[in-house]
């Protein structure tokens, strides 16, 4: 078998290493992502990070605003006439007029265990859920949102202080080897999809900036999946003494409280945060309002938290 000619379609950074690695490994003739964007407060117009770099490498880059429908699309797609597509976190629903195009069809590295965790943003709430083991998955594309047929999964332990961040890294070095073993393995028919269970899916929405609100009533280790989960962004928050503190980074104690939930209590300089069981939660990194991220001490020391205040 020659070289695979394809294609690649996502968007943000976490897309970047897997449109590399398919660059290597095949002849990849075309990049698919979403239109620039205006970003930040002056709203400068921001080519995505798959655009920087598929320019970077000298591959062709289209920008539809839309692909249902756009026949624009169809007709590239039709005179690349690729072997595969590969689809990375591009953003937008894949219609079965692209599904159909390539030979061996459209594959997607899914960061969850499918069928758990379907959906935007499954590395985000498999921790927030408190999950202590996750994968990441090779899956053939069907019309359904993450329903394909699963070519290869690779599992991954969630440490109980990893963020998203953390998870994502991992998971995408275990993405890249389904990349160089799996997917040659499915393309000379060494593999055969496997339907996945619809009775054991569940989902893992788009996050919201609102998902963030902390809520001091729910118990330490619930507040401590969030702040891993929500991490970078939107990340726990709250305000103390009517002022935006952002909660980056915790551990949870043995230690607890009779205070009111959400009481900061001061420890040989250390705020703790009572939550909802009692107990107390190490406020390990902060953001305090206009203030660039610092350790929980240094916010003592600093005023921002005090004992006896209330993070609401």
């Amino acid at each position: 078998m020659g070289l695979l000619k394809t294609v690649f379609m996502g968007t943000p950074e976490i897309s970047v290493p897997f449109l590399k690695k398919l660059n290597e490994l095949t002849d990849l003739r075309l990049v698919i992502t979403q239109p620039d964007r205006p970003k930040g407060r002056k709203k400068v117009l921001t080519p995505p990070p798959v655009k920087v770099e598929a320019e970077k490498l000298r591959i062709e880059v289209i920008q539809p605003e839309k692909i249902k429908k756009n026949e624009e699309v169809i007709a590239k797609l039709q005179e690349v006439n690729p072997d595969l597509i590969l689809v990375v976190a591009y953003g937008k629903i894949i219609p079965e007029t692209i599904l159909n195009i390539p030979k061996y069809g459209c594959l997607n590295i899914h960061f969850s265990a499918l069928p758990k965790y379907r959906g935007a943003a499954p590395v985000n709430w498999a921790i927030v859920n408190g999950e202590v083991i996750t994968a990441v998955c090779l899956m053939k594309m069907d019309k359904g949102l993450d329903t394909g047929p699963l070519i290869g999964c690779l599992s991954e332990k969630i440490d109980p202080n990893d963020n998203a961040l953390d998870l994502f890294e991992r998971l995408t070095e275990k993405g890249l080897k389904l990349l160089e073993t799996t997917m040659f393995d499915y393309v000379e028919g060494k593999i055969k999809p496997i339907p996945q269970n619809d009775e054991h899916a569940s989902y893992a929405p788009i996050i919201k900036k609102s998902d963030g609100k902390l809520d001091p009533t729910l118990p330490a280790v619930e507040i401590h999946n969030r702040v891993r989960g929500f991490y970078p962004w939107p990340s726990v928050f709250g305000r103390v003494n009517g002022k935006l503190i952002k909660i980056l980074k915790t551990f949870p104690s043995e230690k607890t409280s009779d205070k009111k939930p959400g009481t900061i209590v001061v420890t040989d300089n250390i705020p703790f945060m009572v939550c909802g069981d009692g107990h107390l939660l190490k406020l390990m990194v902060v953001q305090p309002e206009s203030k660039k991220p610092m350790d929980g001490k240094s916010a003592v020391n600093g005023g921002y938290l005090k004992d006896g205040d209330r993070i609401e």
